[in-house]
């Protein structure tokens, strides 16, 4: 258990870019021509159909004729639609007399193609006397017929900005989530530098340069590992074990007669850990437990046991019979732990400390029980 993988990782924009697709904006667009396509459609079906029943003398013209209207509709709703997005997310009451105008044109514009179509489908001639209770009668309806446009373009419009911006939450949650993770890893690394250095002055004081040397170089070693592990994505709980048995591994160049005890059944290696969650619990067994006994009497047991749908990993060491069980300093560690299970998995993770009979000290992880892919 001397080597430690390095694990691969992949940054918190990087996650998040993945949800960030055209996805949304192509279903957006594919929706707005449906919907034109869909009311113009069905219009210019109803009155082909009023044609038909009509026996229309020149239904063929009058196909023609039908085709061409609903082809300047649709040109017509274009530029709507090019109207409303130049006004972009201005206020309504500053679009909506724009848009009742650009209707109002619209409306008065295809009423005009509508009459000289209609003229040439039936082949009669052109008459240009304008009535004014005909025009009204003529504009009112065709006015509401795009206002109408207007009003489902706009629901099917504020219905895809509503999922987009639900999607942008939900990534900046993600984000957020994943940056506070990331705070509390790297928030390990100062703690274990600084009982790091201390370890390696101790052993220079003493005069055992070659341990400080040797504790220096597994140091670097282990720290490669540290800074290629995504705090993001779970890792197996046999490499989490592996890591803190390299740890182990380094302080035992201080304490020779440290005794080492993992019990970690195969069938739990899979099971899936935030990466390093061990590591605060264990620098504690060590500097305020393990490291206060005498020679000789010294061990940490890394024991993992399995409940249904739970996973139970105790970190246990020996300590002196007077003084501190492995709690002692500022707690930074118990409270990293503890924050990252509660980001991690809320209310259903937990971590606990008791001291036992026999001058031992247990901190005891409960987590539910997954495994890596």
């Amino acid at each position: 258990m001397n080597q430690a993988a390095v694990f691969r990782s992949t940054t918190v924009y990087e996650v998040a870019a993945a949800g960030r697709s055209g996805g949304l904006e192509w279903q957006r667009r594919r929706a707005l021509l449906w919907l034109t396509g869909a009311f113009w459609g069905l219009h210019t079906l109803a009155l082909w159909t009023a044609d038909l029943l009509d026996r229309h003398p020149h239904l063929l013209r009058a196909t023609a004729v039908r085709l061409l209207l609903m082809a300047i509709g649709l040109a017509l709703c274009f530029g709507i639609h090019m109207i409303l997005r130049k006004l972009g997310r201005r206020p309504w009451r500053q679009k909506a007399p724009i848009v009742f105008f650009a209707s109002l044109v619209a409306a008065e514009s295809f009423a005009w193609c509508t009459y000289f179509a209609l003229v040439y489908a039936k082949g009669e001639p052109v008459h240009l006397a304008i009535d004014g209770s005909a025009v009204i009668r003529t504009l009112v309806p065709w006015t509401w017929f795009f206002l109408a446009w207007v009003g489902l373009y706009l629901a099917v419009q504020y219905g895809f900005e509503a999922r987009a911006e639900e999607r942008r939450s939900a990534q900046l949650r993600t984000m957020a989530q994943a940056a506070k993770l990331q705070a509390l890893h790297y928030q390990i690394n100062p703690h274990f530098l600084f009982n790091s250095f201390n370890s390696v002055s101790a052993l220079i004081l003493d005069g055992r340069a070659d341990d400080a040397n040797a504790m220096v170089e597994r140091l670097a070693g282990f720290f490669r590992v540290n800074l290629a592990t995504n705090p993001d994505v779970d890792i197996s709980l046999a490499e989490e074990v592996a890591l803190q048995a390299t740890y182990l591994e380094i302080e035992q160049t201080r304490y020779p007669d440290l005794e080492i005890r993992i019990d970690l059944p195969a069938a739990l290696g899979r099971a899936a850990v935030p990466a390093f969650l061990l590591q605060p619990l264990v620098e504690n067994a060590v500097k305020h437990g393990a490291g206060t006994v005498g020679a000789g009497g010294a061990w940490i047991a890394i024991t993992v046991r399995q409940e249904p749908g739970r996973l139970t990993i105790m970190v246990e060491n020996s300590c002196s019979p007077s003084g501190p069980a492995g709690v002692c300093g500022t707690h930074t560690g118990l409270r990293n732990v503890r924050d990252r299970l509660s980001n991690r998995f809320g209310a259903d993770a937990k971590l606990s400390i008791e001291r036992l009979p026999a001058s031992r000290f247990r901190a005891t992880i409960e987590l539910p029980l997954v495994y890596v892919a």
